[in-house]
């Protein structure tokens, strides 16, 4: 019964603490992983699908 909405609440912690974590690293590492800086929460989306 739950089973969906626990899904979509952890998929959305993942990708917050993933967001947070990318917006730790410096310009020269997210060059590095091919993304920006303004273009992060794009970047997660895309290589979590």
């Amino acid at each position: 019964m739950f089973g969906p909405l626990t899904r979509k609440f952890n998929d959305w912690r993942l990708r917050r603490i993933a967001i947070r974590k990318l917006h730790t690293f410096d310009d020269r590492m997210l060059a590095d992983i091919g993304t920006e800086r303004d273009k992060i929460a794009c970047f997660v989306d895309e290589t979590t699908r």
